[in-house]
């Protein structure tokens, strides 16, 4: 269920989404967020059905682990009360892959139709970016 969210929480919201589709571009399939401040999914792709990638999304943000991991760079979520980044996990799954990045106790989970890996690894920084403002 969604969380109501205040002005602040609407800018960093809207931060991940532009952070997110600008650094993977068309490939981009979904992003969501599981944190304290705002939970549920920040962009799907028009083309895609409602719930698209739910599943996978669910998964990861729960922390599961993954079939075929791509890369894997400390991607266990952190214990919420740590406060400290978590890593990122790229794996693959059947429409494409799906990356998750921890940082703290908030997961964004994103799929793509397709990524590289330096694309991975811009799109880490930039959702680490935006979290820590």
């Amino acid at each position: 269920m969604p969380q109501e969210t205040d002005d602040s929480t609407d800018s960093q919201v809207q931060a991940l989404e532009h952070a997110c589709r600008g650094v993977v571009g068309d490939r981009l399939r979904s992003v969501s967020v599981d944190g304290p401040d705002h939970s549920g999914t920040l962009y799907r792709r028009s083309d895609l059905p409602a719930r698209a990638d739910a599943p996978v999304h669910e998964a990861m943000a729960d922390g599961a682990s993954c079939q075929s991991p791509v890369l894997t760079d400390g991607g266990r979520p952190s214990p919420p009360s740590a406060g400290a980044d978590g890593g990122r996990t790229v794996c693959a799954f059947e429409n494409g892959y799906v990356a998750r990045i921890q940082v703290g106790d908030t997961s964004v989970v994103a799929t793509t139709d397709g990524i590289k890996m330096d694309r991975d690894t811009e799109l880490s920084a930039a959702v680490r970016g935006v979290l820590r403002e």
